[in-house]
């Protein structure tokens, strides 16, 4: 568990977390109300990062927003407290727990909003949630809301894209190379443009009643395009937001070294494991950042590549499963097109189909999620995971309920295995290119399947 806490990328040692993590206990052992094992995992996290003198800390919400343990940060007084709070697109995950529809859930989420604090508001596709969110912002902190939907960003590929880093400590991380199915395409780079305005306080125009116009002229927005490293058409709604958040820090909190080179080094650097991730299973590898990869030949067939690749992605709810076989049906139109360039297809070859590797927590609503994902023609390999470390509450679906889900939704092949390294192991030793690969249902197995092919999903620097 120590692996979610960071500085700079690099985990706590193994070592601190356990002294820290012992002192805490101990303390909490004299108190009579108790702490839960992610109320001292959160203590633990800010305890540490308060002795290592952090600037800014990002801190994830458990679950939910207004009851987690992470939402004990007041309001900010002399440059210190919540200065940003982000709200990502709301669905109803976790249903019945953090409410019981998608009003309760964006009000439970809306809980971690501050008065006089700055609100970054992603695109939401669900109305309700949106109206719910916003009415709660004014409510908490009006005249400080950036409602990213009325923020002019644009998801295109920019020719020629260039960071000039020359300002900016550390460096730029190349691209990593992954076969050419894996990729986007387009000309030059995958980039989401955003135009922000000289004074923040344009972003209010939304929110204040229409002033007479001045005589004298406005200053036009700025533009800066935005590497945008992860795979996934969501992804552009996520930088939205991660932008707008960083731009109120250096506009409002004097982070003047944020400066657009400096955003876009560190977009071009992101990387987030267990989201659409492609897996080299052939190497034991990691290769983060499909968005602009090469191929490693430009002789590659996809016969000789297929079978190589695992991908893994965390989807365990019924938004990430649309946007999880999005992204696996744009790989497979890549590969059909590629075969039929490359004249590989033959009658003999068929369609290429999908095996879903899949697990899933109980309570999942898991015929929901895969009537999304299988489609006629694949194939589901239901599989365990172990018992995640400091996380009792947690257990994992039976791989028998899973098949007969599974058979339910789509009558489709299905096969149940004991444990993830059989799986795996039947994995490594496929050599046909009729199937595409893929791990999802939940981050508790694809971390498991990390820790099968020992791969580092962030390496310390």
């Amino acid at each position: 568990p120590y692996d979610a806490v960071r500085i700079q990328n690099t985990a706590i040692p193994a070592t601190e977390y356990t002294h820290l993590q012992s002192w805490i206990r101990t303390l909490d052992s004299t108190q009579t109300d108790k702490l839960s094992i992610f109320e001292q995992t959160t203590v633990l996290a800010l305890w540490w990062f308060a002795q290592s003198d952090v600037d800014v800390a990002v801190v994830e919400v458990g679950m939910g927003g207004l009851r987690d343990a992470t939402n004990v940060f007041s309001s900010v007084r002399n440059g210190i407290g919540s200065l940003v709070q982000c709200i990502c697109p709301v669905d109803e995950d976790h249903l019945g727990m953090i409410g019981n529809n998608i009003e309760e859930i964006a009000l439970e989420k809306s809980g971690i909003m501050r008065p006089g604090s700055w609100i970054v508001v992603a695109n939401q596709e669900r109305s309700e949630a949106f109206h719910k969110i916003r009415q709660e912002a004014h409510r908490t902190s009006p005249g400080r809301i950036i409602n990213v939907r009325r923020q002019p960003t644009t998801d295109i590929h920019v020719p020629n894209f260039v960071i000039d880093s020359s300002d900016v400590p550390g460096h730029v991380r190349a691209s990593s190379e992954l076969p050419s199915w894996a990729t986007f395409k387009g000309t030059g780079k995958r980039c989401l443009r955003v135009k922000y305005p000289p004074s923040p306080e344009t972003y209010l125009k939304s929110t204040k009643p229409k002033e007479p116009q001045s005589k004298q002229p406005t200053k036009s927005k700025t533009e800066v395009d935005l590497p945008l490293e992860l795979p996934g058409y969501y992804q552009a709604g996520n930088a939205s937001v991660a932008f707008y958040a960083l731009d109120v820090l250096r506009t409002h909190y004097g982070f003047t070294r944020l400066t657009d080179s400096a955003i876009q080094v560190g977009f071009q650097n992101v990387r987030w494991p267990g989201r659409l991730s492609w897996l080299n299973i052939a190497h034991r590898a990691l290769i983060p950042g499909a968005s602009d990869a090469r191929s490693e030949s430009p002789n590659d067939t996809v016969s000789e590549r297929l079978y190589e690749w695992v991908l893994a992605d965390g989807a365990h709810n019924e938004p990430a499963a649309v946007e999880l076989r999005k992204y696996v049906d744009t790989t497979l139109r890549r590969i059909s097109q590629q075969r039929y360039i490359r004249m590989a297809r033959s009658r003999s070859s068929g369609t290429v189909c999908v095996r879903w590797v899949v697990g899933f927590t109980q309570g999942k609503d898991m015929r929901a999620i895969l009537a999304r994902l299988v489609q006629p023609g694949d194939i589901v390999w239901a599989v365990p995971f172990d018992q995640p470390k400091e996380m009792p509450w947690i257990s994992c679906e039976r791989p028998e309920q899973i098949a007969q889900t599974a058979r339910a939704v789509s009558g489709i092949r299905v096969e149940t295995f004991d444990c993830l390294k059989d799986a795996v192991d039947r994995l490594s030793a496929c050599s046909a290119d009729t199937y595409l690969n893929v791990v999802c249902g939940s981050l508790y197995l694809v971390a498991n399947v990390f820790r099968e092919f020992q791969i580092q999903p962030f390496p310390n620097k």
